[in-house]
């Protein structure tokens, strides 16, 4: 009886390996999990009276597909087109009431904000890990254009990158962090 019972108890702690049970957590970051992107921007002020810039934040994968726009904002779909690279990409999208209502929002006055993104795309589905070019497009009534964008690599490594400004943009800035910072 005693035999039986050691057979029976070793293969049990034989069979729960920490493959059995995909749920438990290991010492591995899991870029699409653990982590999620800031993007900071500035947005510049002008002398005198000016419109506020429309504002586009996306994200495309390494075959410049788009993956996740991040947020639109804007004030009328009459100027959705200015934002030239976002709506050339999003042009079926944008016209979806939908899509745009819920990435979109008014358009913002000189100062600086921070957006997240969640590592998910567009239908709301984990991203692999890979490298993925964020976009910050800038457009200004009768006024100014410009367009920045930088290739960032999700893996298990935080990464804090600044982009160079301009006209529209003062600065700018994408981090890769951890969601949880003690965790390593």
């Amino acid at each position: 009886m005693k035999i039986l019972f050691y057979i029976i108890l070793t293969g049990i702690l034989i069979r729960g390996t920490s493959s059995d049970y995909p749920d438990r957590q290991t010492d591995f970051a899991d870029p699409v999990q653990d982590f999620e992107v800031n993007i900071e921007l500035e947005i510049s002020g002008f002398e005198g009276r000016s419109h506020r810039p429309f504002v586009a934040v996306w994200v495309e994968n390494e075959e410049s597909e788009p993956v996740r726009t991040i947020s639109v904002w804007y004030n009328s779909n009459r100027w959705l087109p200015d934002l030239k690279r976002w709506y050339a990409k999003h042009f079926e999208l944008a016209r979806k009431p939908d899509f745009v209502d819920a990435i979109t929002g008014a358009t913002r006055s000189a100062g600086k904000y921070t957006l997240k993104w969640n590592l998910k795309d567009d239908n709301g589905t984990a991203v692999a890990p890979g490298k993925y070019t964020v976009y910050i497009e800038v457009v200004r009534e009768k006024g100014t254009y410009q367009l920045i964008s930088k290739e960032i690599e999700l893996n298990e490594n935080p990464k804090r990158i600044i982009l160079e400004g301009g006209v529209e943009v003062a600065s700018a800035a994408i981090e890769y962090a951890r969601l949880n910072p003690g965790n390593k």
